[in-house]
């Protein structure tokens, strides 16, 4: 997908694609640890999918809104700087 203004369109991809990434790698990471639980005790695999869930989403949120927004900010400002006057 190609977006060659930096519009609404751009603004609501690049604020769900940090979103999505934001929430994938935080959840990655909750398994991971639990993995790593998993593998050194002899308790069994513990991960409560909903509550990870939950909290990587409220970290996603905000985080995934304000970068997604800089970056558009900062191509915005970019796209007006290199407009021919």
């Amino acid at each position: 997908m190609k977006l060659k203004k930096v519009g609404l369109q751009l603004l609501f991809f690049l604020v769900f694609y940090w979103i999505a990434a934001i929430f994938i790698i935080i959840f990655l990471i909750g398994i991971g640890v639990a993995f790593i639980f998993y593998l050194k005790t002899d308790n069994g695999f513990y991960f409560d999918w909903i509550n990870e869930s939950i909290y990587a989403l409220n970290r996603a949120v905000p985080g995934g809104g304000v970068l997604g927004i800089g970056i558009w900010i900062k191509a915005r400002l970019q796209e007006k700087k290199d407009l021919p006057n």
